[in-house]
C-alpha cells in the first residue's frame, strides 16, 4: 500500500510539476508597432490582427504603461522616450501611396513579407516607422541617436528583442540597435545591426529580415535601455518591435530538482 501511495504521489506531482514547467517556460511576449492612426501619415495595427495576435501601438513623445502581451493580457511593462527626439511617418517605408492620412487601400499595398517576419509580419505593423530626430541646428549628428527605457521588467527573467527596421533611400542603409542596463548608456549588453534597405540598390527597402538580442538582463530597477541610429550616425529606423521575456534557467532547474527529489525519495521506500 505504501508503494501504491507513494507511486499516486509521485504521478500526481509529475502531472502538477510538468504543467509548472509548461507555464515556467511560456514566453510572455510583448508586440509594438510604432506608429498609429493618430500620427503622422500612420497606421495603427488592428487588435487582433490576422494572427490572432495583440499589438501596443506607439504614439511618440509618448510613455505607456502597463503594455498589454500578445494574448491581451495586461503586463507591468512600460515604455517611452528617454530624453531624444522621435518621430513616425511611413514616407519611403514599405508603405505603398502615403496620403495624409493613409487608407485601407495604401495599408494594403505595404509591401513586406508577413511570412518571413513571424509575429512581426503584419501590414500595418510595417507600414510606417520611427526615425531619428536629425540632426540638430548646428547639424550635430549625435542629435540623431534614439533612446527609449523598457521598464518594470522582471529581473528573474531574461529578454529577447526582435526588430524589424525598413527605409528606402537612407543616408544609411543599416541601423545599429543597442541595449544596456545603465541610465547613462554606457553598459552595453547587446547590440544588433540590420540593412533597413538593399546595400547596392537603395530603393529596395528591406522587407524579410529582421534583428535580435538576446540574453538581455534589466537593471537592478528592472529597465533596459535601446538606442538606435545609423552606422555611421545618420538616421536609424524602427518599424515594429516584438519584447519576449523568459524565466533564468535557474529557475526551472529549481523546479525540475523538487521533481526528482520526490520521485527518487520514493523509489527508497
Amino acid at each position: 500500500m505504501k508503494t501504491k501511495l507513494c507511486r499516486g504521489r509521485v504521478t500526481g506531482f509529475a502531472f502538477a510539476m510538468a504543467a509548472g514547467l509548461a507555464v515556467s517556460a511560456t514566453a510572455e511576449t510583448v508586440l509594438v508597432d510604432f506608429g498609429t492612426n493618430l500620427s503622422f501619415r500612420g497606421a495603427s495595427s488592428p487588435n487582433p490582427d490576422p494572427k490572432g495576435h495583440f499589438w501596443n501601438n506607439y504614439f511618440p513623445g509618448v510613455f505607456f504603461s502597463d503594455f498589454k502581451d500578445i494574448n491581451n493580457s495586461p503586463t507591468t511593462i512600460d515604455f517611452g522616450p528617454d530624453g531624444t527626439g522621435v518621430g513616425t511617418d511611413s514616407y519611403n517605408g514599405p508603405a505603398g501611396a502615403t496620403d495624409t492620412p493613409p487608407t485601407s487601400s495604401h495599408v494594403a499595398s505595404t509591401d513586406i513579407d508577413t511570412v518571413a517576419l513571424g509575429n512581426l509580419g503584419v501590414l500595418e505593423a510595417g507600414f510606417d516607422y520611427a526615425a531619428s530626430p536629425g540632426p540638430d541646428q548646428s547639424g550635430n549628428m549625435a542629435a540623431n541617436l534614439t533612446r527609449f527605457q523598457i521598464q518594470q521588467l522582471d529581473p528573474a527573467k531574461t529578454y529577447s528583442l526582435t526588430l524589424f527596421g525598413s527605409h528606402k533611400y537612407s543616408a544609411d542603409a543599416t541601423t545599429i540597435y543597442s541595449v544596456f542596463n545603465d541610465p547613462a548608456y554606457s553598459s552595453l549588453i547587446g547590440t544588433a545591426s540590420l540593412n533597413v534597405h538593399d546595400l547596392a540598390d537603395a530603393s529596395l527597402h528591406n522587407r524579410n529580415t529582421v534583428a535580435t538580442i538576446s540574453g538581455l538582463a534589466p537593471d537592478a530597477s528592472g529597465i533596459l535601455y535601446l538606442q538606435f541610429v545609423g552606422a555611421t550616425g545618420a538616421q536609424g529606423y524602427l518599424n515594429s518591435m516584438q519584447i519576449t521575456g523568459v524565466p533564468e534557467p535557474s529557475s526551472l532547474m529549481l523546479l525540475a530538482g523538487s521533481a526528482l527529489s520526490l520521485v527518487f525519495g520514493c523509489r527508497r521506500r
